[in-house]
Order: C-alpha cells, then sequence, then structure tokens
C-alpha cells in the first residue's frame, strides 16, 4: 500500500509558544492501514495542538533486523528515516509494526534523538493481540498517542519524569496504560522556559 506524500505544510503559526512543534511528520515504515494512521495523527493533533501530516510510506530497513534477537534496532531505523535537510520546528516521527529493542533494553515502545528532529515508535507491543488478548483498535490509538507525544517530548529535550505525565518511562505496557496522555505542570514548565534537561 503506498501511500501519497503530502504537499510541503504551511508556515508555522507566528504565535507559537515553543512548548510544542510547529508540527509532526509521520512516515509509515511498513504496511501499515491507512485509517489507523489517520486516528493516530488525529490524536497528536488534539494531544499536541500542531499540525499533523503523513508521508509517503519507508519500506523496513532489513538491515535493522537482529536475527539473534528476533528485533529491529531502534538506532538504525532512526537513522534511516533521519533527514539530511529537515522543516525548522517540525519533528518526524515513524511509525512501524515491528518489535524494537535499544542498547542492553529487552524491547522499548519508541525512541528519539534528544533535542532533536527524529524519533520512532513501534506499535508491536501496544497492541492487545502480542499479548493473547482480544484486539481494540481505541486501545492502541490511545496507547500509540502516548508514545508518540512521549517520544516527540524527547526531541523537545524533556527528559525522563517521575511524575504523573506522559514523560514516565514505560517500562512495561502497563505504565503506558496507567500514565496520562500530556506532561505534567513541570514539564510544561521547563518546555515553556526552555530548560528541558
Amino acid at each position: 500500500m503506498q501511500q501519497e506524500p503530502t504537499s510541503e505544510p504551511p508556515a508555522p503559526p507566528s504565535h507559537r509558544s515553543g512548548t510544542v512543534p510547529d508540527g509532526i511528520e509521520i512516515v509509515p515504515i511498513g504496511e501499515l492501514p491507512r485509517d489507523l494512521l489517520e486516528r493516530i495523527a488525529s490524536g497528536l493533533r488534539v494531544a499536541l495542538g500542531c499540525q499533523v501530516s503523513l508521508a509517503a510510506l519507508q519500506p523496513t530497513p532489513q538491515a535493522a533486523y537482529q536475527s539473534n534477537r528476533g528485533q529491529y534496532n531502534a538506532s538504525m531505523i532512526l537513522n534511516a528515516i533521519r533527514p539530511s535537510v529537515w522543516k525548522r520546528g517540525w519533528k518526524r516521527l515513524g511509525i512501524l509494526n515491528v518489535d524494537i529493542f535499544s542498547g542492553g533494553l529487552n524491547f522499548v515502545f519508541g525512541q528519539a534523538d534528544l533535542s532533536g528532529a527524529t524519533a520512532v515508535i513501534s506499535l508491536a507491543r501496544l497492541t492487545n493481540e502480542f499479548y493473547g488478548v482480544g484486539r481494540d483498535d481505541g486501545l492502541l490509538v490511545e496507547r500509540a498517542v502516548k508514545e508518540a507525544v512521549h517520544e516527540i517530548g524527547h526531541t523537545l529535550g524533556l527528559v525522563h519524569c517521575r511524575a504523573e505525565c506522559v514523560m514516565y518511562f514505560s517500562n512495561s505496557l502497563l505504565d503506558t496504560d496507567k500514565k496520562p496522555g500530556a506532561f505534567c505542570a513541570g514539564c510544561r514548565a521547563r518546555l515553556a522556559a526552555g530548560r528541558t534537561s
């Protein structure tokens, strides 16, 4: 399923406070349902109050596959989608449906360039089916939006937060389900002040 790239995004609003990106370009990696991507895009528009566009589908980078683990290296996927030239104020979010890992961790839900422009999330472990439970697309979208906001937070310079916050580190799916989908007051203040780390 090849997706048509969107046109060049419009100029960001002049009133933007700097607490959120001007826009997010979602890059589907591998086969993903268009309606699911549109629902995640809609959730990000609401959660972050910014423009969200869908780019053309990219193939899953097979060089990132680690056969000894049966997983894909998240850092290599980030490198594969990282643009050489990018729109100021915009972030690029790769979404894929394969299991990913980073460093010495068993798995990750996502990864981002801290204070950069690129992030990636995997839907694989966000689905009920991964755990042998009945499919729930609404819950999948809610989880995906939380993890996407979390990774976008990292691109804005935020680190993990111990408060009731979307920046809380998800060690398991239970953590993702329990945490809110928004930045806490402390993280919002750090973004507004430009002091994120």
